[in-house]
């Protein structure tokens, strides 16, 4: 591309807002000539009156008018006296280092220059067999264009190839909404939410996106920009035809390096002194196969001490090679090189890669290497550096450590005397304890205590910090589960009890499924029956939260059907008479809940004999029954605050407004939500402090402030939005709805209500449609089209008596 940026930002936001100079000259009062004249940069400082008025007319907004006019004017002061300042935004500079040693690749980085200079083209790709090169080609040529992109430069490795599972979209999502300083609690909890955020978020900006190691195009969808002014370059070991059909990517091969390329690199790395016996030479490049790692770790060791017919003799051993990397000339293969590179290791260094093999994350700190190397964390640096040096481990931007994949399955076909996996084991449930007692109190009736975990060499600062070690770490501890399950051990059982409030709170739901499966397969395999209980109503616990009632049901039968223990049983008898209550099949319901309460006396599980009772409540308000509502709310709330339970207060406390609230007692429901609200917000408590806002809304929109009662909901929905709480998101939009149609808008309240019958009948939560379908009738009664109400009324009456309901 040719020129600066700032020639380019107007024509582009134009062109997003479908607009031609003419069109916008009209909107703003500007000559068409003016604008032209801006747009390719022949005017050095335009007005600053002019680029208010470009913006308005492009449609941009507050903070994004003052950026739009510091792009052209950098050292313009403040924004414009009728916006507010703009935000302060990070601006992520990830691109790794390139090399100073790249050679060849004329013809790929021609394709994409021409591409890029274009602009037909946004998503370029990348493609070719691993260890071929693509990352150093990538991070080249994105390293030539960076300047193009003052906004930022983004990059993520999404292992697509190499140990566990590939990254998952909603988690890069999340550190690149993070990496322009979106706060965590704003990042939506589903896929499409956060996806939609990044496009928000890049919608006026420049940016660069380097997406590494893809397995498949939906990997990489979710992920694009739908602004033009942005780049995103894939690499892949697979055809992304699909990303071709959908998205227009394009889609550019790089081959192994041709003998050529392949020599000019190894001169570039290596003395030519080096390199004078021809035949040696010419058995070390078709030993490569062309491949750019295997010829740089040749060429560090032709650098130090070790000579090219010794090399060359190596290269012609296929013996050693990996069967799974290959290449189309069966004499030449990667395995080789990475062979003769470790046996030149010193003994330690060679033992610590065959130990850190087995690690089975993808990456991990010096801490996790001190675990599994079983040394003193400065002993693991020092290792952790010669095998940097030696080109087979790479040291990231973060400070965390990780093999390049080839490496890696190099590394695990090695024999080792000791087998870490106990130890790194070990390591992370200390960390797993100490993250999740900083990020949530632990529950004393879940197995197990673990009061025997050291956790001294963990410390965090925050509950952030512990939850965003959490985050990182993630994919190793599912790993270790994974891995405890085949193996014997105990450890997807004790991490699935650790982490099971902690990864809640932040809404790691499919973690939580994905640890608890390995937790109940783990009991299956030892006949404990106290942990296949668990497991199975936490399961169903998550299915619940996520709407999936069927699913938690079927694991709440089975629960049922073990023979656990008390508080086990009671716990699985609370969880089962929530979905039941959920469902609207409310005698089932509340049978189940007042088998809870007496278990948990029995058990003297005082926390699950309240949250039953809370349980219990919400049956008896959504029957009608307030009396018997309020009396279960507030023994809840009376065994919450003797026993310290905060989550538990503030369900209380918005249950009881709740009640009061339908009871026609709005001040003394007011009292009681916003007393919930500071509970549940001093808690951290997202889902309480959801549900209060929800029921606050509405004593607002009865105490005559519809416009108050309107925004507790949308905060409300905002909730939803982030934790992914279903139920929630349908009472909010059924509240929505109430306060449109209070207000007289009837096509807002019609969106609302039919919006909440959607999620209800996703989640199959009858009593909500109910209230929805009520509302849509009334929307039409109220403006006099009664005829199109009936059938949705009738609709609700039905749902109504099939739960007992007097409607």
């Amino acid at each position: 591309m040719e020129g600066q940026p700032e020639m380019t930002l107007l024509g582009e936001l134009r062109r997003v807002a479908g607009l031609t100079q003419e069109e916008l000259a009209e909107r703003t009062g500007l000559t068409v000539r003016g604008i032209s004249n801006i747009e390719r940069g022949r005017v050095a400082r335009p007005r600053r009156s002019s680029l208010e008025a470009l913006a308005r007319g492009l449609g941009l907004r507050d903070a994004q008018v003052a950026r739009f006019v510091q792009h052209y004017v950098p050292e313009a002061p403040g924004a414009p006296s009728d916006t507010p300042p703009p935000q302060t935004v990070a601006v992520p500079a990830q691109l790794p280092a390139g090399s100073s040693a790249f050679t060849g690749r004329e013809r790929e980085i021609k394709e994409l220059d021409a591409l890029y200079a274009g602009r037909g083209q946004r998503v370029f790709v990348l493609e070719g067999m691993g260890g071929v090169g693509k990352t150093s080609l990538a991070v080249h040529w994105a390293q030539s264009v960076r300047r193009d992109f003052p906004d930022g430069q983004l990059f993520a490795n999404l292992r697509g190839y190499g140990p566990g599972a590939p990254a998952e979209p909603g988690e890069v999502l999340h550190s690149f909404l993070r990496a322009f300083g979106v706060p965590a609690a704003d990042v939506p909890a589903d896929l499409d939410g956060r996806s939609a955020l990044l496009r928000s978020v890049l919608a006026t900006r420049s940016v660069f996106l380097l997406l590494d190691n893809a397995r498949s195009a939906d990997q990489v969808r979710p992920l694009l920009p739908g602004h033009a002014g942005c780049v995103v370059l894939v690499t892949t070991r697979t055809t992304l035809h699909g990303l071709a059909v959908s998205d227009d990517a394009h889609r550019v091969l790089v081959p192994p390096l041709d003998d050529d390329e392949a020599l000019s690199l190894l001169g570039r790395l290596v003395d030519r002194g080096r390199l004078t016996d021809r035949a040696a030479l010419a058995d070390v490049v078709a030993g490569c196969s062309g491949l750019p790692l295997a010829l740089r770790i040749v060429a560090e060791r032709l650098a130090h001490d070790r000579g090219l017919a010794e090399v060359a003799s190596a290269m012609r051993s296929a013996g050693d090679r990996l069967d799974a990397l290959t290449t189309e000339e069966a004499a030449t293969s990667l395995p080789a090189v990475l062979s003769w590179s470790y046996r030149a290791l010193p003994a330690g260094v060679a033992a610590a890669l065959r130990l850190l093999g087995r690690h089975p994350g993808p990456h991990w700190d010096s801490a996790a290497a001190a675990a599994a190397l079983g040394t003193g964390v400065p002993e693991a640096r020092r290792l952790l550096q010669a095998l940097v040096a030696g080109h087979l481990l790479d040291h990231r931007a973060d400070g965390r450590y990780e093999f390049h994949d080839l490496v890696r399955d190099y590394a695990r076909s090695l024999d080792t005397e000791t087998d870490p996996a106990t130890r790194l084991a070990r390591h992370y449930l200390a960390g797993a304890v100490v993250a999740a007692d900083a990020v949530a109190p632990r529950d004393p009736h879940r197995r197990p205590l673990l009061t025997d975990v050291d956790g001294d060499g963990f410390a965090f600062g925050s509950a952030d910090d512990a939850a965003a070690w959490l985050a990182v770490e993630l994919p190793t501890l599912l790993a270790i589960a994974e891995w405890s399950a085949a193996a014997g051990d105990a450890y997807a059982r004790d991490l699935s009890t650790v982490l099971w409030q902690a990864l809640r709170v932040h809404g790691h739901y499919g973690a939580l499924h994905t640890l608890h499966g390995h937790a109940l397969a783990e009991a299956r395999r030892d006949g404990d029956s106290v942990g296949q209980q668990q497991a199975l109503s936490d399961l169903a616990a998550i299915c619940a939260r996520v709407g999936r009632y069927d699913e938690a049901i079927e694991h709440l039968t089975a629960s049922l059907d073990v023979e656990g223990s008390v508080v086990g049983t009671a716990r699985a008898l609370t969880t089962l008479g929530t979905v039941y209550a959920q469902l609207g099949q409310y005698e089932s319901a509340a049978h189940h809940l007042r088998r809870a309460v007496t278990l948990a006396l029995e058990a003297g599980d005082t926390l699950a004999e309240g949250r039953a009772y809370g349980n219990l409540g919400f049956v008896h308000e959504h029957r009608r029954e307030l009396d018997a509502a309020l009396e279960c709310y507030h023994r809840q709330l009376d065994i919450a605050l003797a026993i310290g339970d905060r989550a538990s207060e503030a369900i209380s406390l918005h249950n009881l407004g709740d009640v009061y609230r339908a009871l026609g007692r709005y001040e003394e429901a007011r009292e009681y939500l916003v007393r919930s609200l500071g509970v549940s917000r001093a808690a951290g408590h997202r889902e309480a402090e959801g549900y209060a806002l929800v029921y606050l809304g509405l004593v607002h929109l009865h105490l005559g402030d519809a416009a108050t009662g309107r925004s507790a909901e949308e905060e409300a929905l905002a909730v939803a939005a982030a934790t992914g709480i279903r139920p929630l998101e349908t009472l909010a939009h059924n509240a929505l709805g109430d306060i449109a149609r209070a207000t007289a808008d009837r096509a807002a309240a019609l969106e609302h209500y039919l919006r909440a019958r959607e999620v209800a009948q996703l989640t199959s939560e009858q009593h909500e449609e109910a209230r929805a379908l009520e509302g849509i009738a009334g929307t039409y009664e109220d403006a006099g089209e009664a005829e199109k109400g009936r059938p949705y009324r009738r609709r609700a009456q039905d749902l109504y008596q099939a739960m007992g309901i007097r409607s």
